[in-house]
């Protein structure tokens, strides 16, 4: 488990949860989730459906207030109070987890998934029931996967055809081990700018692109500073929403079970909703931005199957259970 040290936030909303999570006056019990997007992504939109569900399933015994835009701390701050128990959810990409539990790294292997309809029957089925029990070992526990689309790059020297296009280019890249050694087996230079400076840093030319999903693009108006966007699709990370496992262990097993079946009608709702937002966000990008398709990944595949090669160590057998998977 990864050892981390209580900072001035995490303090903060301690002498907040003082007040206790079940200490909202008359057997309420009242919950905050935090997340880093903005409250029209689709998995923001999920979280308010969860609120709502939830909210109706207990009768208004738990009600959850949400947290967007970062305003409770960054994605790994936020993980790290849901650890330490003094915030019951967050929202969290599995890049960021893996930092937590290391098993997610594997989600940021290029070209892991074969499609879409793989990337689910994966997270669905059994590979994807154990990898999320792992999360119970750092303290939390993975209540649903959230759809986190494709990861392609957008930069502004020129369309991505081949990796070979990609050679000298800076990349801004989640701070990732895996992803920041795929950048340089595409011939990148990869930098681990933060998130929210990705739009001044594509402006002023600190980076030459980026790479993350259309509705992402889209949502943060990178669009407006790159001219060009290659759809490669070399990453699909999911993100997950994970509640503190000493706020979960409080509940009743009655309680527990509402929170199962509506995490499965929430990820339902988010497939949906990000499906929806992800072909509205490209029609809006092509606006400003030249797209480019590429059916042929097959040389994007190629440059970075040693890199596959290399991990399936580290991961003790999930890379081939996951491929594994019809």
């Amino acid at each position: 488990m990864k050892k981390f040290i209580i900072g001035p936030i995490i303090c903060v909303l301690f002498l907040i949860s003082t007040l206790g999570v079940f200490a909202a006056g008359e057997n309420v019990i009242s919950m905050r989730l935090a997340s880093d997007q903005p409250v029209t992504a689709p998995g923001e939109k999920g979280f308010s459906f969860f609120a709502d569900r939830i909210k109706e399933e207990t009768n208004g015994q738990i009600t959850i207030t949400l947290y967007p835009n970062a305003v409770l701390g960054s994605g790994d701050e936020c993980v790290e109070q849901a650890q330490a128990g003094v915030l019951e959810m967050a929202k969290s990409s599995c890049a960021n987890l893996g930092k937590f539990i290391p098993i997610m790294d594997i989600f940021s292997i290029p070209y892991l998934f074969r499609d879409k309809d793989h990337y689910w029957k994966v997270l669905d089925g059994e590979v994807g029931s154990e990898i999320a029990d792992y999360t119970e070992e750092a303290g939390m526990k993975l209540l649903f996967w959230v759809d986190a689309g494709a990861r392609s790059f957008y930069n502004n020297v020129r369309p991505i055809h081949t990796p070979d296009d990609l050679k000298g280019l800076k990349i801004r890249v989640m701070g990732s081990d895996i992803m920041i050694k795929t950048m340089e087996a595409f011939g990148a230079s990869p930098t681990t700018t933060a998130f929210s400076e990705v739009y001044s840093a594509l402006q002023t030319g600190v980076i030459d692109g980026a790479e993350n999903n259309p509705p992402s693009v889209d949502k943060m108006k990178h669009n407006e500073v790159a001219k060009y966007y290659s759809l490669d699709e070399h990453m699909m990370i999911p993100d997950t929403l994970v509640i503190s496992l000493d706020v979960w262990n409080k509940l009743t097993k009655e309680q527990q079970d509402i929170f199962i079946k509506v995490s499965k009608e929430t990820q339902e709702f988010v497939k949906k909703e990000w499906a929806k937002q992800e072909v509205e966000g490209l029609k809006r990008i092509s606006v400003t931005t030249k797209i480019n398709l590429i059916p042929d990944k097959s040389a994007f595949i190629e440059a970075v199957k040693p890199l596959q090669e290399s991990l399936s160590p580290k991961f003790e057998g999930y890379i081939e259970k996951i491929q594994a998977v019809k």
